[in-house]
């Protein structure tokens, strides 16, 4: 697999550092990994060192809900949520809106460490503090399962990298409205977010705003929220010593402040999203709609701000130093969703972060 990086000539201010150089080889190649979907290896994503779009999706109309709302399955969707990240634990409903920059880390100290190897060059070592802000509307129930199904592979792979292993996890969910969970307190226990991803898949079947007040009768899903509150709203531990990194997914397109999607206003613009995460330094990986499948009708384009501009503006994953994947792959079983997910990390490992 051939190496690109999209890191175009800016002004050295702009020029962000997590820890350092690496001193190491830095994945010139993408990581082949079976998932628990026996996919092997990442293809189709852009914005990221070590990955080239070079695969192409046949344009596919996706299961899901109509426009009207409709859902599919016989899925009980009366579960009760996990003790851990009750949804309900995070308020009664709208958005929740958080300052990024007024956030604070549960960490008491930066535990950052850089030791030499033996030819004398400082290689760097990170924390990994991940975010999922996940699109838990009725056409992502696919997503979600997969996602419970394979991140124990993802865990168990990021234990592997040269890095500390308190890898800690965080989970933001939207519809119209957006929720940061457990009042973005980590997890620690990978298994309390498996649940959480159990909860969600199911939850998708009800056709709910996240707080449980109305339904969503309309396409456009709230993308910019969900990604604002994800930036302020989660226990991030220090940047110095931190990788930090969103997953975020959706299958359709967003709206900004003012707009009123499902009788919900949303509460901030497209350009005060990207500025909350570069302020952050987080990276933001999206696996988002690029088939022109979008909309009520399953044929609309909805890549813009995950994989083309948005209103002239660059799209949030390169605005971030992140990366976009065709989300309808992996519901293809032809990108594994693991291996994207730690092919991500590792490139991304003790990178200089250059936001756009």
């Amino acid at each position: 697999m051939s190496v690109t990086r999209l890191v175009p000539i800016v002004p050295v201010a702009l020029l962000l550092f997590a820890c350092g150089d690496s001193g190491g080889d830095s994945a010139s190649e993408a990581t082949s990994m079976t998932g628990a979907t026996g996919v092997t290896g990442v293809t189709g994503m852009t914005g990221i060192t070590g990955m080239t779009a070079t695969t192409t999706a046949t344009t596919t109309s996706e299961s899901g809900a109509s426009a009207s709302g409709s859902t599919s399955g016989d899925t009980d969707v009366s579960a009760t949520a996990p003790t851990t990240g009750d949804p309900s634990a995070s308020g009664t409903g709208g958005t929740t809106d958080i300052d990024p920059f007024d956030s604070t880390s549960s960490a008491e100290a930066t535990t950052w460490d850089s030791f030499g190897d033996s030819t004398g060059e400082s290689l760097c070592k990170q924390q990994i503090d991940i975010v999922f802000v996940m699109d838990v509307s009725t056409s992502m129930f696919a997503i979600l399962q997969k996602l419970e199904e394979e991140i124990l592979t993802v865990d168990a792979k990021l234990k592997t990298f040269d890095v500390l292993p308190d890898v800690h996890y965080g989970l933001v969910v939207f519809v119209d409205d957006a929720q940061v969970i457990d009042g973005g307190a980590p997890y620690t226990d990978v298994l309390d977010l498996q649940a959480q991803f159990n909860f969600y898949w199911k939850f998708t079947q009800g056709n709910s705003q996240v707080s449980g007040n109305g339904s969503n009768f309309d396409f456009p899903e709230n993308t910019i929220d969900a990604l604002f509150i994800a930036s302020g709203g989660f226990q991030w531990r220090p940047v110095e010593s931190t990788l930090r990194m969103i997953i975020h997914t959706t299958d359709d397109t967003f709206g900004e402040k003012g707009a009123v999607q499902s009788d919900i206003v949303i509460q901030h613009t497209y350009d005060e999203t990207v500025l909350a995460l570069q302020g952050q330094q987080i990276r933001v990986f999206s696996f988002a709609d690029n088939d022109m499948t979008g909309g009520p009708g399953d044929n609309q384009d909805v890549s813009m701000g995950f994989f083309t501009p948005y209103n002239g503006k660059t799209p949030i994953p390169e605005a971030t130093d992140g990366g976009a994947f065709n989300i309808n792959l992996v519901n293809k079983n032809e990108l594994s969703l693991s291996a994207a997910i730690n092919d991500s990390v590792e490139t991304s490992l003790c990178e200089q972060y250059i936001p756009q």
